[in-house]
């Protein structure tokens, strides 16, 4: 696994049916854009799933046509000898429609149906290879304040759930590897995460998420690094390497492997591309060079609804921001150079 790219805002949007694979304005996935980003330089796919109103709310058991097509993506993806990485996603993102919080008022009902539907998941995947990897839950949170030791503690027993349910299914699922987010897959927040005990040795990862600052990489504010006059002031070169530095004594220098799960820099169309692509050139090498997987988040969409992540055209399955693209694949190169600053 060398660099990845999220299919997000496709089966991970909130619905029923087979139609909430297009819910989100994103066209359904196809072999065709799986190709294409295989043809990019990329060679792992997280293939985020949201599960809620696929599944029976008293049995919890899963829609078939729902699991045959989150099967079907897959295999667009593993018979290209790339590398999957399917989820729970959307159902513990803290909003009106989540059941997996951190904060339950029913603990034991909700781990209950956490591993219900990870056995199922489980079961209906294990005969594939190490070419798919199981990741427990997304961004796990109740709101965005420190966590208490509560909201801790239950990320960590159903990290623990995740992997004991997926284990006991025997077969491939023996000796799969397994991804634990941190709370609120936050860089913080997995300094202060216990990691699962487990039956086999060397099969844990662990995962982050990061938009730091969220004011630049998320709302497309401002600018960003040394030549930038810091709309945001927190969160620059010297933070990225503060904490991917810290994540690497504490998990990547003890034998366990960390993904990057989601990372980027939206194109607002304002002005700031030179900068963006500074951050993302420089966000990723820093990644890279403390042994963490990057994972690029793309939703899809074009630019024109305010959110633009994407680095694909859905539809013509074509490249976008070549330079973004570019940016990345120098920095996963493993090449020693200097990332070029931005002209402020």
């Amino acid at each position: 696994m060398t660099v990845g790219w999220n299919l997000g805002n496709t089966l991970d949007a909130v619905g029923s049916g087979l139609s909430s694979e297009t819910s989100w304005g994103n066209p359904k996935a196809t072999k065709k854009l799986i190709d294409a980003v295989k043809a990019a330089g990329f060679n792992t796919v997280r293939i985020p799933v949201t599960w809620m109103g696929h599944f029976d709310k008293s049995t919890y058991k899963i829609d078939e046509k729902w699991l045959a097509r989150v099967k079907e993506v897959v295999d667009y993806v593993v018979d290209n000898g790339m590398y999957a990485i399917i989820n729970i996603h959307h159902d513990g993102n803290d909003t009106a429609q989540s059941w997996l919080t951190p904060e339950p008022s029913n603990e034991a009902a909700m781990v209950a149906q956490f591993e219900a539907l990870w056995k199922q998941i489980a079961e209906y995947f294990n005969s594939y290879d190490e070419h798919l990897l199981f990741a427990g839950m997304n961004e796990f949170h109740h709101g965005y304040n420190n966590p208490s030791k509560e909201y801790l503690r239950i990320t960590d027993e159903l990290n623990q759930s995740f992997v004991t349910t997926v284990r006991a299914t025997g077969g491939n699922n023996a000796k799969r590897i397994l991804i634990c987010p941190a709370y609120n897959t936050n860089g913080e927040a997995s300094l202060k995460m216990t990691m699962p005990k487990d039956t086999v040795n060397n099969k844990l990862m662990m995962e982050i998420h990061f938009y730091d600052p969220w004011n630049f990489a998320g709302s497309g504010k401002g600018d960003w690094g040394k030549t930038g006059t810091h709309t945001d002031g927190w969160g620059q070169e010297d933070w990225v390497n503060n904490i991917f530095g810290r994540i690497k004594t504490k998990f990547v220098d003890k034998g366990i492997p960390v993904i990057l799960g989601e990372y980027g820099a939206i194109n607002n169309k304002d002005g700031y591309d030179d900068f963006r692509r500074y951050y993302v050139e420089y966000v990723t090498k820093a990644a890279k060079e403390n042994g963490l997987l990057p994972i690029w988040w793309d939703n899809g969409y074009d630019g024109s609804s305010g959110e633009a992540f994407a680095i694909f055209n859905r539809t013509s399955c074509t490249k976008l921001h070549e330079d973004i693209h570019a940016a990345i694949m120098r920095a996963v190169s493993g090449r020693n150079y200097t990332i070029e600053l931005p002209h402020s």
